[in-house]
C-alpha cells in the first residue's frame, strides 16, 4: 500500500513540474514581450542551442514581417490584439485602431471626393467667332503666366463649407481653365501648381491627374512655399525637400516657380536670388532640366545677375515692376534691359499691359474689369508707349502672360478672358509683324524645345 501511495505521489509530482509556467514554455513569446518591456528580465536566459528549430523558424517569419496597422491583415476577427498582447507589440489597443482605421477611411473618401471635383467636367459655352481685322494678331497664343488654386489643406472629412478660399477640389474644377483658355483660343499655359505639406503627396498626384486628363494643356511648374505665411517661413522649400518632391513623379514638371523673392506683408522676408538656400536648389534643378520662373524684389538685380552668372546652364524667367516702380527705382525699363542684354540664359514675362494697372484683384468686380476696356485707344497708346520698344529690341528673350487663375474667382471667367484676349491681340497686332508671333508663342515653344 505504501508503494502505491508512492508511486502515486511521484505522478502527481511530475505532473505539477510539468505544467509549471516556465520561460521555455514559449520562449518567442518572452523575447516579444521583451521586446516590448512587458516581461522581466531573467538572469539566466536560454541559450540559442536550447531554442527548438521550430521556433528559430518562426522567429525568422515575424522578424519579416510588416507589423504595421496598414499592413497587418493576418488576425483573425476572434484574435483581436489586446493591449500588451504579445500579437500586437506596438502596444495598440483596439479602440486605438479602431479610430485609426476610421480615420483613414474618412481620408481615402474625403480625397477621392476632392479629386473628382477638381477634375469635374463643366458646362463651357462654345467659343464667340470673331472677326478680325488686320489690325489684330491671329495667330496661337501661348499665356506663360497661369496660377492654378491649391487643394484644401484642413483636416479631411469635412463639408465643403468648412474649407476657405477657391480651392481646387472643393469649389473649382480644373475645367474652369481649360474652359478659359479654350473660349479665347490659347493653345496652352505655364502653370503654377502649389505644393506644400500637409498636401504634398495630395498635390502632386491632382497634377498627374491633370495632365493626363488635358494632355499638352498646362506646362507645369512646381510651386513649394515653405510657410511663407509666417515671418519665419520663406517662399520655397530648401533644396532637399524640393528634390524629394520632384522625386515621387520623375520628370512631371518643366518649371520650378513662381517664387516670389520679394517680402512678404506680415510674412516670408524678402529671398535674394543668390541666397544659400537658392544656390543650393539650383542644381536639384538643373539635374531636373527645369526652368526657373521668379517674382524678384526690390533692390535684387544684382543678386540676380550673380545667380544667372553662377548657372548659366539654366534659363530663369522673371516678371514683375519691382525693378521699375519702386521707392528706389527710375519708373524706367533700363533695369529689366540691361539683365537681358548681359545675360542670354533669361526672359522676361510681360502682363501689365491694358494701361499698365493690375485689375486681376479681388478688391475689382468682374463689371469694372470689363469696363476698363471700352477704350482701346487711350489703354493702347499707353502700352505702346511703354513696351513696343522693349519688346522689339528684345525679341528673343520676352513672353506674353497674364499673372491670373488666383487672386481673384473672376478671373478665370470665360466672358472676361474673352475680353483680355481681344485686347492682347489687338495690342501684338501693333508690332513689328517679325516679333508677334515670337511674343505671342514662339519664344515659350522655343524654352520647351518645341519650335519649328
Amino acid at each position: 500500500m505504501k508503494k502505491v501511495i508512492g508511486v502515486i505521489l511521484l505522478a502527481g509530482l511530475i505532473f505539477i513540474i510539468g505544467c509549471a509556467p516556465g520561460r521555455l514554455q514559449n520562449p518567442e513569446l518572452n523575447r516579444e514581450a521583451a521586446k516590448a518591456g512587458e516581461a522581466d528580465t531573467p538572469s539566466s536566459e536560454a541559450s540559442e542551442q536550447e531554442i527548438p528549430a521550430q521556433i528559430k523558424e518562426s522567429d525568422a517569419q515575424i522578424k519579416g514581417t510588416d507589423t504595421s496597422i496598414k499592413g497587418t491583415n493576418a488576425l483573425s476577427e476572434n484574435s483581436q490584439p489586446t493591449e500588451g498582447d504579445t500579437n500586437n507589440p506596438a502596444g495598440i489597443s483596439p479602440q486605438e485602431e479602431s479610430k485609426e482605421s476610421e480615420q483613414e477611411k474618412i481620408s481615402v473618401s474625403h480625397w477621392k471626393r476632392v479629386f473628382a471635383k477638381a477634375l469635374a467636367e463643366i458646362n463651357c459655352p462654345a467659343p464667340p467667332k470673331r472677326n478680325f481685322s488686320d489690325k489684330y494678331y491671329k495667330g496661337p497664343m501661348i499665356d506663360t503666366h497661369i496660377h492654378i488654386q491649391s487643394l484644401p489643406d484642413g483636416a479631411p472629412g469635412f463639408p465643403d463649407e468648412f474649407y476657405t478660399g477657391s480651392n481646387l477640389g472643393i469649389k473649382q474644377s480644373i475645367a474652369e481653365w481649360v474652359c478659359m483658355m479654350d473660349y479665347e483660343e490659347t493653345n496652352s499655359s505655364f502653370a503654377f501648381f502649389a505644393v506644400w505639406d500637409p498636401i504634398r503627396d495630395e498635390s502632386l498626384e491632382i497634377v498627374k491627374r491633370i495632365l493626363e486628363a488635358y494632355p499638352g494643356r498646362f506646362i507645369p511648374f512646381i510651386m513649394p512655399p515653405d510657410r511663407d505665411g509666417d515671418p519665419d517661413g520663406y517662399p520655397t522649400v530648401d533644396a532637399k525637400e524640393l528634390e524629394g518632391m520632384l522625386q515621387v513623379y520623375p520628370g512631371l514638371f518643366k518649371g520650378y516657380g513662381e517664387i516670389g523673392l520679394y517680402g512678404h506683408p506680415g510674412g516670408a522676408p524678402a529671398l535674394p536670388p543668390d541666397s544659400p538656400r537658392l544656390m543650393e536648389i539650383y542644381p536639384v534643378v538643373q539635374k531636373s532640366d527645369l526652368l526657373v520662373y521668379v517674382h524678384l524684389g526690390e533692390g535684387q538685380k544684382e543678386s540676380f545677375e550673380r545667380a544667372l552668372q553662377s548657372n548659366p546652364s539654366i534659363t530663369f524667367i522673371f516678371h514683375g515692376d519691382q525693378l521699375i516702380d519702386c521707392g528706389s527705382c527710375d519708373k524706367t525699363l533700363d533695369d529689366v534691359a540691361d539683365i537681358l542684354e548681359n545675360h542670354p540664359n533669361v526672359y522676361y514675362g510681360i502682363d501689365e499691359l491694358y494701361g499698365d494697372v493690375n485689375l486681376l484683384r479681388q478688391d475689382v468686380s468682374k463689371e469694372e474689369f470689363i469696363a476698363h476696356f471700352n477704350d482701346y485707344g487711350l489703354l493702347l497708346k499707353q502700352d505702346l508707349a511703354k513696351w513696343k520698344d522693349f519688346i522689339e529690341t528684345h525679341p528673343n528673350q520676352v513672353l506674353w502672360g497674364t499673372d491670373r487663375g488666383v487672386g481673384s474667382v473672376w478671373s478665370i471667367d470665360p466672358e472676361v478672358a474673352i475680353v483680355l484676349n481681344n485686347y492682347t491681340r489687338y495690342f501684338i497686332g501693333h508690332l513689328d509683324p517679325a516679333v508677334q508671333e515670337r511674343f505671342a508663342y514662339k519664344n515659350a515653344k522655343n524654352l520647351l524645345g518645341e519650335a519649328s
